[in-house]
């Protein structure tokens, strides 16, 4: 009897196996266009006139050699631990490798089983003879719809590249916390150094108002000038109320990147700064465009974006044709639950299925229209962002320059009105001039600092700027976080056959990185 049991069983898995086998030989196309890389045309230079270099552009630095302040390093690594925001790209990485999971088991068949007793009798007045009934059956069950056209395939690669989308959405808010982190905390530090001036000036000036005071008690001046020196007395102190709310302020900022109620943050002076060395490398280059499309995460999830949108054009053309199931079972059937594996009792079926569109009001014509339409969408955000990210990087180098050249000019505008204020405060100690001319200089001596505070962090902040737009830098799976999924960490089954477009664009990099690239110099 066992030996039944086995030929059955025999016979139904080398009939299941044919089955699975013809579908598998039938499952050998897709359709819809495969994806291929636009040709964007890239200018092969930025439009700014900077000197030539063939090292490494700064956009593939690690940020922890980009940004040599030591403090600045640990708010960052506390801000990758604890920012909130961070922690929610985490999670939609994770739930988009769920999502491929649940796309790539309509590849495979669905295998299930079920079970089933009962026991009835029948009714004393229909029957003559009334008398128990047991009926028992267990069976396995497969079903799969064979994927002859490429459907299931196509979803699967657009599922993928919607993973890889979310990976590179994780990267730039990576690469975003990073640089806000570093912009907040140095213009923490403006704010801070221009209070500091202020509350200087405000002492001074009220040494001078005191010293005017005692001058016109001993008739030496007139009233007129000890208003002159109230006046200029509360004119400083008047910036004081704004400056503390706005360091308050940007103080606040940081905590919120940092992830924390309360975080202490060490005010450094000038003289501090100065002391710690470079805030940033001496010279770094800034590459060439074309290297933007594997360094900026924005690009690349663009493209991921473009590859998804093109797999769906695939998905909407399937509908034009029929779709194949297959499907059957195989168990037994008993009355007698000690017998249920008894071959006698087996039971199995196999059936096959067609189904095909006839008329559906031009439903499924306009799905393909609107999957074309929306591929159409996706190809012109790509280009739209790799144009942003090219202008991006050449407004960026600009700001650089242009903060260069200003901070020169400001520091010399503070050595000048240094020099000013002191021959304005020995000619009016020695009654050579009037304190008119003492006050401007003061004034100007005041202005000129604060001035200077501010290009400093200008300049601070367009090396921030510029180092984001050439792509921030090569993140580690420490930034990232350990629950981040790269693409080598997929499983073959998640990544089902989808081709990696990347993989062209990372070799038309490493050839670029071999000639040369623009150079910025970065001088104190």
């Amino acid at each position: 009897m066992f030996k039944h049991y086995l030929a059955a069983h025999s016979f139904k898995r080398q009939g299941l196996a044919c089955a699975l086998t013809t579908g598998i030989l039938l499952s050998g196309c897709a359709m819809g266009p495969d994806y291929q890389q636009p040709d964007l045309e890239i200018p092969g230079q930025y439009h700014h006139d900077l000197a030539q270099d063939t090292r490494l552009n700064i956009g593939m630095t690690p940020w922890r050699d980009f940004y040599l302040d030591p403090d600045l390093q640990v708010l960052i690594e506390h801000a990758l631990s604890k920012n909130l925001d961070l922690e929610t790209v985490r999670s939609r990485l994770i739930a988009a490798r769920s999502k491929i999971t649940v796309t790539d088991a309509a590849l495979y068949p669905v295998l299930g089983m079920n079970a089933n007793g009962e026991r009835s009798i029948d009714s004393g007045i229909t029957s003559t003879n009334p008398s128990h009934e047991n009926e028992f059956d267990l069976a396995g069950t497969v079903s799969w719809e064979l994927d002859i056209w490429g459907a299931n395939r196509r979803r699967s690669e657009a599922e993928y590249a919607h993973f890889l989308s979310a990976q590179e959405s994780l990267n730039l808010a990576v690469i975003s916390l990073i640089s806000d982190v570093a912009s907040r905390y140095y213009e923490w530090l403006d704010i801070e150094q221009r209070y500091q001036i202020s509350l200087n000036t405000v002492e001074l000036r009220k040494k001078e108002r005191n010293l005017a005071r005692l001058r016109k008690e001993n008739g030496v001046i007139s009233g007129l000038e000890v208003r002159q020196a109230e006046v200029e007395y509360q004119s400083a102190r008047v910036t004081l109320p704004d400056l503390d709310f706005e360091r308050q302020e940007k103080a606040n900022q940081v905590r919120i990147l940092l992830g924390e109620f309360s975080y202490p943050l060490a005010v450094k002076t000038e003289t501090d700064i100065q002391a710690e060395g470079k805030l940033f490398p001496d010279q770094f280059a800034v590459g060439v465009p074309s290297q933007m499309l594997s360094q900026r995460p924005d690009v690349k999830a663009a493209e991921q974006g473009l590859i998804a949108a093109n797999a769906n054009v695939g998905v909407a053309k399937t509908a034009f044709f029929p779709s194949f199931t297959i499907s059957g079972s195989y168990g037994t059937e008993t009355n007698d639950l000690s017998s249920i594996f008894d071959s006698q009792g087996v039971t199995w079926s196999l059936l096959g299925g067609i189904t095909a569109p006839i008329f559906n009001a031009g439903s499924i014509a306009a799905q393909y229209d609107i999957a074309q339409e929306e591929s159409k969408q996706a190809l012109l955000a790509y280009r739209s962002t790799v144009l942003s990210a090219y202008f991006e990087v050449n407004d960026a180098m600009n700001s650089f320059r242009r903060s260069e050249l200003a901070i020169e000019a400001q520091q010399e505008l503070v050595a000048a009105s240094t020099e000013y204020n002191r021959l304005a405060t020995l000619r009016y100690r020695n009654g050579v001039s009037s304190s008119l001319d003492l006050m401007d200089a003061q004034r100007s001596l005041f202005s000129a600092q604060l001035s200077l505070s501010l290009v400093k962090r200008d300049r601070l902040l367009s090396m921030i700027t510029l180092y984001r737009a050439l792509g921030g830098g090569i993140l580690s799976k420490q930034d990232l976080s350990e629950e981040e999924l790269s693409q080598d960490e997929l499983s073959q089954d998640e990544r089902v056959s989808v081709q990696d477009p990347t993989r062209k664009i990372a070799d038309s990099v490493a050839d670029n990185s071999e000639g040369t690239a623009n150079t910025v110099q970065d001088r104190d």
